[in-house]
Formats: structure tokens, C-alpha cells, sequence
């Protein structure tokens, strides 16, 4: 029994102990079940996140569709009523334009089709075309051939149906008898943003100008706007400079004004009164010291602006202003926390995003090189321009924010500030931290972005210019205007030769300079004409309270000057910095105060004629009586650097025809050579050289005034041009061996230690000219104990040498400068003219050639490709043509000559002028030699091509006749010769030749850069698959029908379908006129039609 109750009480604990574990997978299942549903709640709450934000996403990508389709509807109307009978779209287009001419007024038309029976949708060729026509189609209503003809906007389907129900509304209000008017207000040209008028009251809610300035000057939208955002570092004791400034804007945001709420009405007084002011108070975060923050804004009287619905956060301000028929939301931010920056913005965003938005302040974040634009032009690294490439926690939520949302950032991107300025200057350093910020709705609105040039605060001002500024409405002003008389002098073309005149008559005899420079003063004064003349300006501008503010204002030029030479890396930060100490310490004092007095400087004009005067006649005695070696070229009158240049080349030629010969050249820099020569030295040396003692001793008294300072990337000081002691800072010296190099090296370490002069090792250079390769056991060259660098190729007055004494390397040289510049320069024709043909080979002649023909006068009687090569590259830009498309072509397409014929013109004229110069003998003698030597092979040869012989060319030149013209022109036309020659046994484009003119075709010079670059493209047979004889035979067939070789002539008569035309001749069909534009246009949308139906293919 007992056996039995054990067994049942050990059966009661294992049944408990399973029991117990039961429970506990209970447990463990049902926290289980609770962390499924938990995270079932957070992956529905965050797809609901998700949801949302995709929503939002695609309402914003609809919403930045809508503004595309609005922007290409632009300059679109739509003809009802009337319908074009031409054949072809030319036709039509010139009825349009024909019609329109007629019954409003001239417009162009850039494109047309009809869409209805009697519809015609029309596209202007500008916006100013279609205002034109928009503001005057009630003419139509008065005429009874055309009263039935509407003009309208080309509206989207949702606005055609919203207009739609509005007018079916009216209909229904006018047959129960109310008198009813409905028309449109506001209309921005494309339907957007369309307000209606019932019983001709408007809806919707607008602000009332300030103390009744709206009822006076009306609510039009204001023909484009200046805005101004600034972090002005406190607005007490503000001038009216600073005002003057701030007044060139119509919206003005101010930050950190350290503006209390007691203290506004004294502030405000200082305000300008033709301003609406609203402010957002500092607030101080401290028990003592000055309150922080704070942000006023401003927006002109005159312009209508919209009612806040909502109360203002701190650091973040916005107006909402009419600009140019669209609505601005203009917001002004000071950023603390930039989370709490960006979710103001973005509930903002979400109320009005179609609105044209620009935000901008100190945002107190670096953002680097992100933000750039750079998808647009399908060129670029990705980097934003900035001259601050360190990106802070804060700039990187800015940045990633500003990419999410599809905004662009202005600094760095938009014309005005390439270079990414920095916004602040400080003692912490130099940053970018103000921004400007706009939606994709206004970027292509804002027409310039700039940093501005103050010194009023550690920040630079940024300034926004909204396209269409009416500059007439600027310039006739919103302030008073006052009149006064006042005396001018007249600088016209006779009163400038008598001044010229008497100030050459102008003697001194040995005097006090302060007298010379009294009567200097009294002939400048008798020497100018006067009359009385009447000026206008602001009332209360330009009035000075008396010496204290000139005196600040002169200080304050000259930082802003020192600022712009910091910006343009002339000088270093330190100096800006200094400059800036020195004109706040002038200007923080009282001016009634006595002690504040500090004596003005008065910048005498007079004394740098007497110093001109001085170094005129020093020269002319130097000249006179030899003091300099012929071998001295700088500051010299008809000397120029090619002069040693043409030397040294014409050295190393020399010795380097001769068996195993060589040359050494020492090129030597000394360290500020003009301000470190001993002037004691230096007034010996000129009473040595038989100067007057009257010249040297007014060279003294100028001296004895003088203090030079030399700083890295200026220049050395007024007086670098005192040149006659002979020294430089470019020498070469040369010897024909080892042993006198180093002889020398050895005179001129004497010389220099005497003379008091420092040589800089690092820029001084040796290079041994030879044919032979460099050996390793070649000897070292040292100048004292440091060692003076060997090199292969050396720059001299900008010409590049090389030890074979060749022109390669200058050749190579020049034309890695020229594809720089052709980069630049392209750059600025795209922002300034477009394709303009006549301004781009203007630039191209003064900005690229000037820097290809440096040093011509030495290797220009031989062609060379590398040059051919970057004027044709840049004819094929111009063009718009491939790069497969022949040099020759291109050339003779735009009628230009080979590169060639101006470098051979400067070469012949170079040895004319020497022909007649004796003030070099050095260089006189090296012409002679060089005349001498039979293996000149490039002259003669350049001769010959152009009908003469060298022997005859020279003996013109011996009787006095010029010869670079006459041999130039040959060449040019020489060259014109083997251009049509090349035309004609040409494999590419055949049947070009049948396409030349004689003079440049005149459709380079019409408006449309499209237009001139298909013209171009079918001219010069990019068009033409047959013309690409390298590919294979089933590619060179038509696009369009795959069945025949793609020629003019087979897409001319092969597309009945396309047109019914006559037969015509290749050069009719692609006349210099472009008569056949159309045409090719058809060619272009049919070939793209059909590539997209055969996918691609």
C-alpha cells in the first residue's frame, strides 16, 4: 500500500512539473503573440508613414508637372474661329503671323498647328509677343470680318473644364435676369492662378497697403523684384548709407537685429518710410549682455501683399507678395536648430506649393560642394561651385532636406556668384553659412544671385533679382526728388587735347615739390573746360555731415576694395582683415567729440605727374647717353619680352647645329628685386653711369618719402619701373661650356653680395641645351650652398623652352592654355548671347587666338596641327555639327583660314621690324646670322607656298618694303585654294561643294540657335547617313525607310506623304537663306517618331 501512495505521489509531482512547464510555453507564446502584434503595429504605422509620405511625394511630383505643362504653355494661344489653309507648317505659320500683323500688331511666330475644325493652337516665339497680343485682341471685336475670332490662353483640360462651369453657372445667373460680369484677373499668361470677378467685385483676401498707400497706387503685380537678405549684426547707429543701400530692394529680410520689443519705436523711426516694416523681437537668453536674434522684414508700399492666416515662429518670417503676375512666398530665416528650420518650411510647403517660394538667411550650417544642378546641363562632376568645402552636421540635414524635396540651392549655381562666394568673414574664419533657397517653380524665375561687397557686418549680403525688373519704374524712384546747380567739368574731345596740350608745355625748374605740384593743380584747373549743370537725386542724398563721415567713408571704400582683392585671391585675409579694424576703430567714436579727431591724408594726384614727368626725362637720358647694356630689354621703348625671347631661341639653335654642341642657361629670380636694392647703392651706381645730379637728386626727395612693402601676389610698390641700375627680375645668362658657366656664376655671386641684392634658389633654374640625352654623372649647380635645380623645359617671359631648343613644348603649351580658355569663354557666350555667330567669333579672335599666338613671331612659319585643331573644335561647337565632320568643312562653312596665315603674318612682321631697328644691336645681329644659315627650311618653305623666294623676300626687305601683308594674303589665299581642293577629291559629303558661298552663309546670322544648327548639320552633311562611308552598308541606310542610301535628294522626293513639293537641286534644297527650314524640321520629327516606334532602334 505505502508502495503505492509513493508511486501516486511521485506520478502528482512529475504531472505538477508538466503542468509548471505548460504554463510556461503559455507564457512564452503569448509574449510571442504580444511581440508579433506589437511589431504588426509598427510595420502598419510605419507603412502608413510611408503611405503618407508617398502621397505627399506624388501630390508634389503631380503639382511639379502641372508647372512644366504650364511653363511649355506659356507663350501658347489658341486661335478659334479661324483656320490656316497653308500646305505646309511654314505656310501656316507665315498666315498666322500674317493675321496677327493685320488686325493686333507685329509678333513672331515660332510654331503652329490646328487642333479643331477651327481651332489653330499657336506658340510666339516670346513671352513679350504673346502679352502683346493678349493685351490687344479686343481689336478683333471691332472689325466684322473678325468679330466671330477669339483669341484665348492655351489652358490645360482641369482649367478649360473649370472655366467650363463658371460660364454655364453665369448662363444659368443670366437667364433668371441678374446682371452678371465674369472675366479673368491675374492671369499669368498660362491660365495659372486664375481669379474670377462676380458682379465685378473680387474674391479672395489681400492686405491693404500700408496707412493707405494701396487705395492710392493699386495692386498690380509688380513687374519683377529685388530681394535682399542680410545678417546685419545689430541695426543701431545705422547710417543713411546703409539705408541708401538697403533701399535698392523691394523685399528687404534683416537678421539678427538685436531689436527689443521696448526698443522698436526708436528704431523704427530710423526705418525707411516707403517701406511696410513687420518685426520679430530678440529675445534675451541671458540675465545680462544684449538680447539675441531678431528678424525684420520689409516690403516696398505699392506692392500687393497677401494676409498671414497664421501667426509667425521664432527665427522663421515669410511675406507673400505679387511679383510679375504670380504670387511669392518670400521667407526669411534665422536658424538655431535646423530641424526645427526645415519643419516650419515644410508645413508651409504643404499649404502652398504650386506658389513660387524663396527662402533665405543664416542658416548656421556648411553644406560643402553638395547641392549642385548639375543634371540640367548633362555636364559637371556633381559639385556645387563654393569656395568653402567643409560640410558640419547641420549643413547636412540643410543639404538632404533641400534634395528631398526637389529645391535648388542659388549660392554657387545661378549666374552672378560662379565661384560660390563666402557669406562670412570673420575672425573664425571664412564660411558659407547664409543661403538662398527657391523651388523648382522660381529657379528659372530668378534671374541673378550675388554676394554682395559690405563691410558693415562679419556677414556679406546676399542678393536675389527676380526676372522682369522694370528698371524704368526703378529708376523714377518712390522718394521725393530735389534740384540744385552745380559746377562740372567738361571732358570733351577738344577740351581734352587742350589738356593734353598745356600739360605737356608744362616746365619746372629746380624747386619745392609742394610748389611744383601748387602749379601743376593751377594748369589741370585753366587747362578743363566748365558749365553750370542742373542735378537731380533723392531728397537728402548725398548730403554729408562735414569731414567725420567723409572720413568714414573713404575708410569704408577702401575695405570694401581690400574685400574685393580677397575675394579675388590678390591679397591675403590678414590685410582685409586689418583694413576692416582700422575702419570700424574710425568710425565707432562720437564725432562732436575732440579727442575723437584724426588728421586726413590728402591723396595728391599732382605728385604722381611729377613722378610720370621724372621717369619720362630719366629715360630719355638713359637712352641718349647708353648707360644700359643692350642686353637689358625691360621698360624699354620699342622693346618687347619676344625680343630676348627671338635671342635665346635663335642661341641655342645655333651652337645646337654644330657638331656636339651646347649651350647653358642660368634663368635666375631675385627676391623682390625692385624693393630690396640698397638706395644708397643704387644713387652711386646712377651719378656713376653719368646721370644728372639734378635727376638723381630728385629721385632722392622722392625716396627719402617712400616706403615699400612687398606682400605675396601684388604689385612691388609705386616705383617698380626704376629699372637703371640693370637689374631684374627675370636674367638669363648663357655660356657655351661648363667651365664659363660656372666662371660666371662665381662674377655674379660677387656682384650680387655687393649690389646688396638676395637671389631665390628655389625659382632660379639650369637647363644645359643639347641633342644628347642627360647623363646621371652630369655635375650639380649650386648658388652659394644651395643646390640649383637641372630641368628639361623652362618658362621665360611666358615663352616654354626645352633642351632640344624646339618649339614643341611652346607649341603644346599655348594650346592646353587656348582648350582652357575656349572652355571659359564658351561658358560666357552661353550665358551672355547664346549662339550669337558674329559675338562668338569675336571672343574666340580676342580671348582664344591672343593667347594661341604668343610666341609666333618664332614658330609660326610652319602650320601646326595642335593650333588647327582647336579653332576647328571650336567651329564644330559653334556649328553644333559632329566631330567626325571635316576641319576643311567646318573652315569653309563659317569662311575662316587656317590659323596659320596670322601666325605667319606675325612671324614676317617681326623680321620686317627688325629690318629697320638699330636699338638693339644684339637682336640686329642674331637676324643676320639667321638670314645666313641655308637650313632655315620653315621660312623657306613658307615663302614658297606663297610665290616667293627667300632670297627675293629679303631683298624687298632691303629696299624698305614691308612684306607681312602681302605675304599673308598669298597664304590666306593659298589656303582658300587647298580648302575647295579638298572639297572636291573629299569622300565625306560629296556634294558640299555645290553648297559654297562666297561670303559666311546668311542663316548664321539669324535669332534661332536651333535653326542655325540643323541648318548647319544638313550643310555640312552630318544628316546624311551616306556620307559616313567607314560604317557598314545596312547602317548607312535611311532612317526613315531602310530601303535606300539616306541622301538629300532620296529624303527630298521619297515622302509624297510628307508634303507634295517640286523637284529641286541639292543646293536649292540647302540654300544659305534656309528656305527649306521647314522642311528639315519634318525631316527631324519624322525620323523621331519613328525611331520611338521602332523602340530605339
Amino acid at each position: 500500500m505505502e508502495k503505492i501512495l509513493e508511486k501516486l505521489e511521485e506520478v502528482k509531482m512529475e504531472i505538477t512539473e508538466e503542468i509548471k512547464e505548460l504554463r510556461k510555453e503559455n507564457q512564452d507564446v503569448r509574449r510571442e503573440i504580444e511581440q508579433l502584434r506589437e511589431e504588426f503595429k509598427n510595420k502598419e504605422k510605419k507603412w502608413e508613414e510611408e503611405k503618407n509620405s508617398m502621397s505627399e511625394r506624388v501630390a508634389w511630383l503631380e503639382t511639379k508637372m502641372e508647372n512644366e505643362e504650364r511653363r511649355r504653355r506659356k507663350n501658347n494661344i489658341v486661335i478659334t474661329g479661324w483656320r490656316s489653309e497653308g500646305s505646309s507648317k511654314q505656310q501656316s505659320r507665315e498666315e498666322v503671323e500674317k493675321f496677327i500683323k493685320e488686325n493686333i500688331g507685329e509678333a513672331k511666330v515660332k510654331d503652329c498647328y490646328n487642333i479643331n475644325k477651327d481651332q489653330i493652337l499657336v506658340q510666339m516665339e516670346e513671352w513679350s509677343g504673346k502679352e502683346k497680343v493678349m493685351k490687344q485682341k479686343g481689336k478683333l471685336r471691332g472689325n466684322r470680318a473678325t468679330e466671330k475670332i477669339f483669341i484665348d490662353n492655351d489652358l490645360r483640360k482641369k482649367e478649360r473644364e473649370i472655366q467650363k462651369k463658371i460660364r454655364a453657372i453665369a448662363r444659368e445667373e443670366r437667364r433668371q435676369g441678374k446682371d452678371l460680369k465674369v472675366g479673368g484677373k491675374g492671369d499669368n499668361g498660362n491660365g495659372q492662378r486664375i481669379k474670377k470677378r462676380v458682379d465685378g467685385q473680387k474674391k479672395g483676401k489681400t492686405e491693404g497697403k500700408h496707412k493707405g498707400e494701396q487705395e492710392k497706387q493699386g495692386t498690380k503685380g509688380r513687374k519683377g523684384a529685388k530681394v535682399l537678405y542680410w545678417n546685419v549684426a545689430g541695426l543701431r547707429k545705422r547710417g543713411d548709407e546703409f539705408w541708401d543701400y538697403v533701399r535698392q530692394f523691394e523685399v528687404v529680410g534683416l537678421v539678427e537685429t538685436w531689436v527689443e520689443k521696448q526698443s522698436w519705436e526708436k528704431v523704427e523711426r530710423t526705418l525707411p518710410k516707403e517701406y511696410k516694416w513687420e518685426g520679430q523681437w530678440a529675445k534675451g537668453e541671458r540675465k545680462r549682455g544684449r538680447a539675441a536674434g531678431g528678424i525684420i522684414t520689409g516690403v516696398k508700399l505699392g506692392i500687393e501683399e497677401k494676409q498671414k492666416e497664421k501667426g509667425e515662429e521664432e527665427g522663421y518670417m515669410e511675406r507673400n507678395v505679387h511679383i510679375d503676375n504670380e504670387w511669392w512666398k518670400i521667407v526669411t530665416v534665422y536658424s538655431k536648430e535646423m530641424r526645427k528650420t526645415t519643419r516650419r518650411v515644410e508645413n508651409t510647403m504643404k499649404m502652398d506649393r504650386e506658389e513660387c517660394m524663396l527662402l533665405g538667411g543664416d542658416f548656421n550650417g556648411r553644406i560643402g560642394e553638395r547641392g549642385a544642378r548639375n543634371w540640367e546641363e548633362e555636364k559637371g562632376d556633381g559639385r556645387r561651385k563654393t569656395k568653402d568645402k567643409v560640410e558640419n552636421a547641420e549643413g547636412k540635414r540643410l543639404i538632404e532636406w533641400i534634395e528631398e524635396n526637389g529645391w535648388e540651392v542659388l549660392n554657387g549655381n545661378k549666374r552672378g556668384d560662379e565661384d560660390g562666394e563666402v557669406t562670412y568673414v570673420g575672425s573664425r574664419g571664412e564660411t558659407v553659412i547664409d543661403y538662398a533657397i527657391v523651388n523648382e517653380a522660381a529657379w528659372e524665375r530668378v534671374k541673378e544671385f550675388k554676394v554682395g561687397e559690405r563691410v558693415d557686418s562679419d556677414h556679406l549680403p546676399l542678393e536675389i533679382t527676380i526676372e522682369g525688373s522694370n528698371q524704368e519704374e526703378k529708376e523714377k524712384g518712390e522718394t521725393r526728388e530735389e534740384e540744385k546747380k552745380v559746377i562740372v567739368k567738361v571732358w570733351s574731345e577738344q577740351g581734352v587735347k587742350e589738356y593734353r596740350r598745356r600739360l605737356e608745355e608744362a616746365t619746372f625748374k629746380e624747386q619745392e615739390i609742394e610748389k611744383m605740384v601748387t602749379e601743376l593743380k593751377e594748369v589741370i584747373e585753366k587747362a578743363t573746360k566748365k558749365k553750370e549743370v542742373i542735378a537731380r537725386g533723392a531728397k537728402g542724398a548725398g548730403k554729408k555731415n562735414g569731414w567725420w563721415d567723409r572720413e568714414c567713408e573713404q575708410a569704408k571704400r577702401e575695405v570694401v576694395k581690400a574685400l574685393r582683392g580677397w575675394r579675388r585671391n590678390k591679397i591675403d585675409r590678414s590685410r582685409f582683415l586689418e583694413a576692416k579694424r582700422r575702419y570700424r576703430e574710425r568710425c565707432k567714436g562720437e564725432k562732436n567729440r575732440a579727442e575723437n579727431y584724426r588728421g586726413i591724408t590728402l591723396l595728391n594726384t599732382g605728385y604722381k605727374l611729377y613722378a610720370s614727368v621724372l621717369s619720362e626725362r630719366m629715360k630719355r637720358e638713359i637712352e641718349e647717353k647708353g648707360v644700359l647694356p643692350d642686353s637689358q630689354a625691360g621698360f624699354r621703348k620699342g622693346r618687347g619680352t619676344v625680343d630676348n625671347v627671338y635671342i635665346l631661341d635663335h642661341l641655342a639653335r645655333n651652337e645646337l647645329r654644330k657638331k656636339g654642341g651646347r649651350m647653358y642657361a642660368l634663368f635666375i629670380d631675385f627676391k623682390a628685386a625692385f624693393d630690396k636694392v640698397d638706395r644708397v647703392k643704387m644713387f652711386e651706381c646712377m651719378r656713376e653711369r653719368g646721370i644728372s645730379e639734378w635727376l638723381v637728386r630728385k629721385v632722392e626727395e622722392i625716396y627719402a618719402r617712400t616706403r615699400n612693402k612687398v606682400k605675396v601676389g601684388e604689385k612691388e610698390g609705386e616705383w617698380e619701373k626704376v629699372w637703371s641700375l640693370a637689374f631684374a627680375d627675370d636674367m638669363v645668362i648663357v655660356a657655351k661650356s661648363e667651365r664659363e658657366m660656372k666662371e660666371m656664376m662665381r662674377n655674379l655671386e660677387k656682384y650680387v653680395r655687393k649690389k646688396k641684392l638676395e637671389v631665390n634658389v628655389e625659382k632660379t633654374k639650369m637647363m644645359v641645351f643639347s641633342k644628347r640625352k642627360r647623363k646621371n654623372e652630369e655635375s650639380e649647380w649650386k648658388w652659394e650652398e644651395s643646390k640649383i635645380e637641372r630641368v628639361s623645359e623652362f618658362k621665360y617671359l611666358g615663352y616654354t623652352f626645352n633642351e632640344r631648343a624646339t618649339v614643341r613644348a611652346q607649341v603644346r603649351e599655348v594650346v592646353r592654355k587656348a582648350n582652357e580658355v575656349v572652355g571659359c569663354v564658351w561658358g560666357i557666350e552661353e550665358r551672355m548671347w547664346g549662339g550669337e555667330f558674329g559675338r562668338r567669333m569675336m571672343m574666340f579672335e580676342s580671348m582664344v587666338e591672343s593667347v594661341l599666338m604668343y610666341g609666333a613671331e618664332i614658330w609660326g612659319w610652319k602650320e601646326r596641327e595642335e593650333v588647327e585643331r582647336v579653332q576647328e573644335k571650336y567651329l564644330r561647337w559653334v556649328l553644333g555639327v559632329d566631330r567626325e565632320t571635316p576641319g576643311y568643312i567646318v573652315r569653309e562653312e563659317c569662311k575662316r583660314s587656317k590659323l596659320r596665315v596670322k601666325a605667319g603674318k606675325r612671324a614676317a612682321k617681326f623680321e620686317d621690324r627688325m629690318g629697320g631697328r638699330e636699338e638693339c644691336r644684339i637682336l640686329t645681329e642674331c637676324y643676320r646670322e639667321k638670314k645666313k644659315n641655308a637650313d632655315e627650311k620653315e621660312r623657306e618653305k613658307y615663302c614658297r607656298r606663297n610665290g616667293y623666294a627667300r632670297e627675293e623676300v629679303e631683298r624687298m626687305r632691303a629696299e624698305g618694303r614691308w612684306m607681312c601683308a602681302e605675304l599673308s594674303e598669298r597664304d590666306r589665299d593659298t589656303d582658300k585654294q587647298e580648302r575647295r581642293e579638298r572639297i572636291r577629291e573629299a569622300r565625306y559629303n560629296r556634294e558640299y561643294e555645290r553648297c559654297v558661298t562666297e561670303d559666311v552663309p546668311v542663316y548664321l546670322g539669324r535669332e534661332s540657335t536651333k535653326e542655325r544648327k540643323m541648318m548647319a548639320r544638313f550643310r555640312c552633311g552630318n544628316e546624311e547617313r551616306e556620307n559616313k562611308y567607314w560604317m557598314e552598308e545596312e547602317e548607312r541606310m535611311c532612317r526613315m525607310c531602310r530601303e535606300e542610301r539616306e541622301t538629300i535628294e532620296h529624303m527630298w522626293r521619297g515622302y509624297g506623304e510628307m508634303r507634295e513639293r517640286e523637284e529641286k537641286e541639292r543646293g536649292e534644297i540647302l540654300n544659305e537663306d534656309g528656305r527649306e527650314i521647314g522642311w528639315m524640321k519634318e525631316v527631324w520629327k519624322r525620323r523621331e517618331r519613328i525611331e520611338k516606334e521602332r523602340g530605339g532602334e
